[in-house]
């Protein structure tokens, strides 16, 4: 009997020593299945913080590239109001006006032709524009009006061609092309 228990025991423990070996085998994969989560989960984490981080980079210099944008543009935007605030100045002086009255018509007369024409201008202006087509050999009629300002409106005889040549006209004309010299005058080749 005691070689029957010997031999149980000696059964016994080869099973619990088998079953004890699995158990650690099973352990073993556990343990290697779960370093293997745990590493992905922190693969995944890092590649989120880098993107989030790429994002917000990017976010930022979008925003930081509008605010300059927008500052130049407020900038530029200034020279001008300001250049066209000294235009309008200049033609507050009477001998400076009648030059650029006449400046403006002999352009629409080279524009019409010789013919008969109409020539409207703001209130106060029409002695000096009178003058102006005498001085041009123009034949014109000359009318005030209040929806001329700082310049002149020539109208053809047959009213099929009007030439509208004022301040406000001509500052809309070369706004553009003036801003773009600016912005190269300010930032040089940045712009």
């Amino acid at each position: 009997m005691r070689l029957l228990e010997q031999e149980v025991h000696a059964e016994v423990d080869g099973v619990l020593a088998e079953a004890r070996g699995r158990a650690d085998e099973i352990v073993a994969a556990a343990r290697r299945a779960a370093d293997e989560t745990v590493a992905e989960a922190r693969r995944r984490v890092e590649r989120r913080r880098i993107e989030t981080h790429s994002r917000a980079a990017s976010a930022a210099k979008l925003r930081a590239a509008a605010l300059i944008l927008q500052t130049k543009d407020e900038a530029i935007r200034g020279v001008l109001d300001d250049a066209e605030a000294a235009a309008r100045d200049a033609l507050r002086d009477p001998a400076r006006r009648r030059a650029v009255l006449r400046a403006f018509l002999e352009e629409a007369g080279q524009a019409l032709g010789k013919g008969q024409v109409t020539v409207e201008v703001p209130p106060d202006d029409g002695p000096a524009v009178v003058e102006a087509c005498g001085a041009l050999g123009m034949g014109a009629e000359v009318r005030e009006g209040l929806d001329v300002e700082d310049g002149i409106r020539v109208v053809s005889a047959d009213r099929r061609a009007v030439i509208e040549n004022t301040l406000t006209s001509r500052l809309a004309r070369v706004r553009h092309g003036l801003a773009t010299r600016v912005a190269s005058v300010l930032w040089g080749s940045e712009v």
